[in-house]
């Protein structure tokens, strides 16, 4: 059966229907942090463990010395503009005026003159992005997170996050231009790459870090990633509960 856009926009409604009823149906408050899943999770952590010691983390190292660092920035700055739209439209639907501009202005700039986002002009003028997915709109409408999870290949995320990250994966304007173009299932394995080889390219030294100097790495990742939800405001003091974290030991 051939996928049309109305198809995919029920797909995407039921999958988000489907999403929300289970994160509505899981208790928003546990012990601290909520990882009731936790036996599943270190194991899908183990294997992403395993998957970035062979796969990611060696075509990191080839990237690195390969590729200029000029050269890889502009490839970074132009994957992170392509999602300037999803920003706006999760702005817009936050009721953040403020953020709707900075994300319509820097994709504006950031594309006509800074040869499609390759250069980030807008953060030379002084606009500086924020990101706004869909599972920090679930937020300010007032779901609640549901417990934390990993996920195969993309890493910690959190029921709500999960659902968000599958509405903003529907609602780039990019997906529907490529689809039409015939192109769309090699521009989407090349730009999940990209996407995973330049967050390890942005982040090397503290993943390396984070792997190698912690006692428990899936606790510290764990610790991580909820307290940069808490401090994005998309996740409550229950759910970060006590845990600590020495952010320094995933620094460089």
């Amino acid at each position: 059966m051939r996928e049309t856009p109305r198809r995919r926009r029920q797909y995407a409604r039921m999958a988000t229907v489907l999403l929300l009823g289970v994160v509505n149906s899981l208790p928003a408050t546990a012990a601290a942090p909520a990882d009731p899943l936790e036996p599943l999770n270190r194991a899908v952590f183990e294997v992403n463990r395993e998957l970035d010691r062979f796969v990611l983390r060696p075509t990191t190292v080839v990237y690195r010395f390969a590729v200029p660092t000029a050269v890889r920035r502009g490839i970074g700055q132009f994957l992170d503009n392509l999602l300037e739209p999803v920003y706006a439209l999760n702005a817009l639907l936050q009721g953040n005026a403020a953020g709707l501009e900075v994300a319509i202005s820097r994709f504006l700039l950031n594309t006509f003159v800074g040869f499609g986002g390759l250069i980030d002009v807008a953060a030379e003028a002084g606009i500086r992005g924020d990101s706004h997915g869909f599972g920090q709109t679930l937020a300010h409408w007032g779901v609640e997170p549901g417990p934390y999870l990993v996920l195969p290949l993309l890493g910690p995320s959190t029921v709500r996050e999960l659902a968000g990250t599958g509405i903003d994966a529907f609602s780039t304007p990019h997906y529907y231009l490529v689809r039409t173009s015939g192109m769309s299932a090699t521009f989407q394995a090349a730009e999940t790459g990209f996407r995973a080889v330049t967050f390890r390219d942005r982040h090397f030294e503290q993943i390396d870090t984070g792997f190698a100097g912690s006692l428990d790495a899936y606790a510290s990742a764990r610790s991580v990633y909820l307290q940069v939800l808490h401090a994005r405001g998309v996740t409550d003091e229950d759910l970060v509960g006590e845990a600590e974290l020495d952010f320094d030991a995933f620094e460089e």
